[in-house]
């Protein structure tokens, strides 16, 4: 049984309908790994070769008429990994992931019919490769946390640009940002409280309980002796919730809306979105959102806003302290949800809930930065 004859007769149709046909030569390269395309591909005639690696080691797996590929970057929107070429003279019908979407909406039984399936095709996967998977259990979370780092949501052109200061207007970019990630990040500590409710061991609650107290204002002496070193001083910071460090930070840009009812529509999909992964996802899955797919990268992630503010030079240390906080030391928070990541990974359904849980997060983090990078982009130049 191949993927197309999993779907209804008229949504096959359809399918054929709107897939733009392909013609490959043996040997013709249709997917490089990175790349960051998201098209789904459903072969026709002929054959496909998928040159991958796992576990080290190169892994090739031939894929026949009827089967399809590409679908992890179709349904999460992030790079390839794996090299796609054709082994004989063949014909693809591809789909771009947007298109397809809005080709489907005027029968959302289809539309859920082609991601329900993809979905499951992309689980059985998973899991296959996490079965066959043996290397040490620490060994496989640090691949999964290099996986993270590597991925579009931390590499964004976004934070890039940030970086660079190529941007319009990079005040009014951060006082957009500040606008709306604060919809998502004052609810973090619901995401850890989820996540901690999902846990059976105590040890593991115990773990995160710590970090959910440092959320709260509350520090050990030798963090604050860290952070000083740093130039960020205790009294900014001790005491004193993170979400209200953060809307320090947006009262300094000028940023004066906190009601949740204004929250914009982007902002209240990844919030919910997420919210829902570590609800009702498994414990692994819910894990692996939360550690692997962002505490996992919030050093990372948060360094362009550091870079950003210090070429603005307009705002107090203090107030952007939220910042220098989670880059300078939140090793011990990633440390903590590695640690217990690595006892879910000792199973083959551990490891896939693990990396499923990552790439939804990762997958929804960059939606939201190309929503904000478009905003930021069609700002007005400042003189």
């Amino acid at each position: 049984m191949t993927f197309l004859t999993t779907l209804t007769p008229s949504l096959q149709q359809k399918l054929r309908q709107i897939g733009q046909r392909r013609e490959l030569q043996a040997y013709e390269v249709l997917i490089h790994h990175g790349a960051c395309d998201n098209n789904l591909y459903l072969i026709e005639s002929g054959g496909l070769d998928v040159a991958a690696t796992v576990n080290g080691a190169a892994v090739e797996i031939r894929l026949n008429p009827g089967e399809v590929v590409g679908e992890m970057a179709f349904l999460d929107n992030r790079p390839r990994t794996a090299t796609v070429v054709a082994s004989s003279p063949c014909t693809v019908l591809a789909f771009e992931r947007e298109a397809t979407f809005q080709q489907l909406s005027s029968n959302p039984l289809d539309l859920q019919a082609l991601i329900t399936g993809l979905a499951g095709l992309q689980r059985n996967r998973l899991q296959d490769e996490a079965a066959k998977d043996q290397r040490d259990h620490s060994e496989i979370v640090e691949a999964l946390a290099l996986e993270a780092l590597e991925h579009r949501a931390v590499n964004h052109p976004y934070l890039q640009a940030l970086t660079t200061g190529d941007l319009p207007d990079t005040r009014s970019a951060l006082a957009d940002f500040a606008q709306h990630y604060y919809g998502y990040s004052a609810h973090f500590p619901r995401y850890l409280t989820a996540l901690i409710s999902k846990l059976e061991r105590p040890d593991h609650r115990a773990a995160l309980l710590e970090n959910l107290t440092e959320e709260s204002g509350q520090y050990e002496d030798e963090e604050l002796a860290e952070l000083q070193q740093c130039a960020v001083q205790p009294e900014w910071i001790i005491g004193i919730p993170h979400p209200q460090l953060f809307q320090r930070f947006r009262l300094a840009l000028g940023v004066v809306n906190t009601d949740a009812a204004y929250d914009h529509i982007e902002v209240v999909c990844w919030r919910e979105l997420f919210l829902s992964i570590l609800t009702h996802g498994s414990p692994a899955e819910a894990l692996g959102a939360l550690g692997l797919g962002t505490e996992a990268i919030v050093q990372t992630i948060y360094q362009p806003f550091v870079d950003a503010i210090e070429r603005l030079g307009t705002l107090e240390p203090q107030d952007a302290v939220f910042f220098p906080l989670h880059t300078a030391v939140d090793d011990h928070h990633q440390a903590t949800l590695k640690a217990i990541a690595i006892d879910f990974a000792a199973t083959p359904q551990g490891r896939a809930d693990l990396a499923k849980g990552m790439r939804k997060a990762l997958a929804l983090r960059d939606s939201f930065w190309g929503w904000l990078h478009e905003r930021a982009k069609a700002q007005s130049p400042a003189f």
